[in-house]
């Protein structure tokens, strides 16, 4: 299975937690009423919800399994020089799953007077309301996956930090050479970055390495490399380039790092 298949497998979860949510409103709260004491039925209700998460997160780990280490490779960019590192489904799997549970809460119910029962609130526009915000909420998360957002771009010019909405470019000359350090297995790496006023200290920028598909460690290597490489910049994004980059650095080491 393909990153980008497991990416886009993500949202029938989602999906499914918001059916599921809202199953569990219809039908089984009204169950919790007839619990005594009122904290056993709290504690049930809860338990339901927390079950219907677990169940579909262990569900869409099971499934994309072959894909959920991230590879020391990068992607490259059809039509464009750069090499890419695309959403990581491990990451991005339970978020889409929390989102469309919480988007369950935008639907309106309420209790059937008179009756241990819960129905679509009869409130005029509540029908409308429960309606359109779960089918925004799901339809931009489709839109996100398959734009694959957040995503990170390394070109001749720099490093593009590609968010939801926002995108940024941290260029090579602006970062010091000497880093980030060996990094395997954090959540973020630290770049250092060229002052705005000459003699002050590095200003360090973090880049998120946990919503990436893309080893860490190797990520910091890169990195490393075309800051301290300026004449291999423009073969970024051509596969030769990827082939000796990922040779090169299984060969040698950052000094310093135990071998």
């Amino acid at each position: 299975m393909s990153p980008r298949v497991a990416r886009l497998l993500i949202w029938p979860f989602a999906v499914a937690a918001l059916a599921l949510r809202i199953c569990t409103e219809l039908w089984f709260k009204p169950v919790t009423w007839r619990i005594e004491p009122s904290g056993l039925a709290f504690l049930a209700w809860v338990a339901a919800q927390g079950a219907c998460f677990l169940l579909l997160a262990a569900g869409h780990a099971l499934l994309t399994r072959r894909v959920r280490q991230r590879p020391a490779a990068w992607e490259i960019a059809a039509g464009a020089e750069s090499f890419v590192a695309s959403a990581s489904p491990r990451w991005l799997g339970p978020w889409a799953i929390l989102v469309g549970w919480l988007a369950a809460g935008a639907v309106f119910t309420e209790r059937v007077p008179g009756e241990d029962r819960v129905r679509l609130a009869e409130i005029p526009g509540a029908l409308a309301l429960s309606i359109a915000v779960p089918a925004i909420v799901l339809a931009a998360m489709a839109a996100v996956l398959l734009l694959d957002r957040p995503r990170l771009i390394l070109d001749r010019n720099g490093i593009t930090r590609q968010g939801l909405i926002r995108r940024t470019l941290l260029r090579w000359d602006e970062l010091l050479p000497g880093g980030p350090p060996p990094a395997r297995g954090t959540a973020n790496l630290t770049l250092m970055r060229q002052p705005a006023t000459p003699g002050r200290p590095p200003v360090p920028t973090s880049l998120p390495t946990r919503p990436l598909d893309v080893d860490p460690a190797f990520l910091a290597e890169t990195i490393r490399h075309y800051v301290e490489h300026p004449e291999r910049r423009p073969e970024i994004g051509k596969r030769h380039e990827l082939d000796r980059l990922r040779s090169e650095l299984r060969a040698a080491p950052h000094p310093g790092t135990p071998t």
